[in-house]
């Protein structure tokens, strides 16, 4: 069986390494599960004569079935792809043949073994099914290794449907490239009125000035200068109120 399962987080491998990893595997779980066995059962029924347990008459044939069950589901375990319902359904029942094996090789935990007019009797049967559930757990990390995987099978089918539907789908045309205009719109100007400022290194010349306003009307009242003293005095009077002196007709402004 694949007692070295690959991690979880390890990418699958090519098929080419998949053929031989399952070559291995078949290779060494032979080896642990019925050569090997078979040539210990050999020397302690030669060695002991005497000692017996429930599987002791036909123990060589149940190595060999439930061995050889157990490398045919390891072999299968490890060429499937890990995540697969197949990779999980043989490893799982693999672990149950090794289980189903421990159990005929230790003959369930009881031996008795006769030594003249002397007879022992061994019960390890407890020690037997500790054995059995700690081997059991590996069922965990086979479905561990199984839920791992499964989330990343899925997510390469998806990519592979959605590649699929990408090259399945019309190729859309490619809008014409917009060409850009080599100076500013009109359509971007402002509206507004504006006044441009001459510039006397071009000889632009400035626009005369606005011609002056005409001042509003003033009143300016007449009056006579006394050519004497210079007061000033209505246009009604005849002489100077200051010095006396008679006005002349043309004083008048």
């Amino acid at each position: 069986m694949d007692w070295h399962s690959p991690d979880p987080g390890v990418v699958p491998v090519t098929p080419r390494s998949r053929l031989s990893d399952a070559t291995w595997t078949a290779f060494t779980d032979t080896l642990r599960f019925i050569v090997v066995p078979l040539v210990l059962i050999d020397l302690v029924t030669k060695s002991y004569p005497e000692l017996t347990t429930a599987f002791m008459p036909d123990i060589k044939l149940y190595i060999i079935f439930f061995g050889g069950m157990i490398t045919a589901a390891s072999t299968l375990e490890v060429s499937n792809e890990p995540g697969t319902w197949k990779r999980l359904l043989f490893g799982l029942t693999a672990l149950g043949f090794v289980c189903m094996w421990l159990f005929i090789a230790l003959g369930g935990g009881i031996a008795e073994f006769t030594y003249g007019p002397y007879f022992v009797r061994f019960d390890m049967s407890k020690i037997v099914y500790i054995m059995l559930f700690g081997v059991s757990l590996k069922g965990l990390l086979v479905y561990s290794t199984f839920s791992t995987h499964k989330h990343y099978l899925d997510d390469q089918e998806h990519r592979r449907k959605e590649e699929r539907a990408a090259e399945r789908a019309p190729a859309r045309p490619r809008p014409l490239p917009r060409s850009k205009p080599s100076g500013p719109a009109f359509s971007t100007m402002s509206k507004m009125a504006f006044e441009v400022s001459h510039d006397d290194s071009v000889g632009y010349a400035p626009p005369p000035p606005p011609p002056p306003e005409p001042k509003p009307f003033q009143r300016v009242l007449a009056f006579k200068e006394c050519p004497i003293c210079g007061a000033k005095a209505s246009p009604k009077e005849m002489t100077c109120k200051h010095c006396g002196a008679w006005f002349p007709k043309d004083t008048i402004r």
